[in-house]
């Protein structure tokens, strides 16, 4: 298993149910953390359903992995690592600087002062992790 170590975080995957789930968000939000993506999906067995679950994609700074895994038993869910490429390590150390530049400034920044590769501004507004809106014929950009 191959964690973003290089980088000092993890990717790491979060699966158990929505109940104090609040605590996992802030837990990472307070780390300096993110979470990068976020399903809810329903569980049955047959016709029946058994509960809800939560499955959340997060990057987490690796010195509080451990405390993230206990934050997660202790609400009912679990935390596993990724394996991941070196593609993906580059695109998460990206998305990561990103994010560090927009978190610097609280109001709209615009696009040309922002050094990102193709597309990558047009996936975190996909994701909901950013905003866009344009002004005149500048784009600027600001932290959701």
């Amino acid at each position: 298993m191959m964690h973003i170590n290089t980088y000092m975080y993890s990717l790491v995957v979060f699966t158990g149910g929505p109940h104090n789930f609040h605590e996992l968000e802030e837990f990472v939000e307070d780390a300096g953390g993110l979470i990068i993506q976020r399903d809810t999906f329903s569980v049955h067995r047959g016709q029946y359903f058994l509960r809800n679950e939560v499955r959340v994609l997060c990057i987490i700074p690796s010195a509080d992995e451990e405390t993230l895994r206990e934050t997660a038993r202790r609400i009912k869910g679990e935390i596993e690592g990724l394996d991941v490429n070196q593609d993906v390590l580059e695109r998460i150390k990206s998305l990561l600087e990103v994010y560090d530049r927009l978190a610097e400034e609280p109001s709209w920044t615009p696009g040309d002062e922002i050094v990102a590769d193709d597309g990558l501004l047009d996936e975190m507004v996909d994701m909901e992790l950013i905003e866009r809106r344009k002004m005149g014929h500048r784009v600027e950009y600001r932290l959701l």
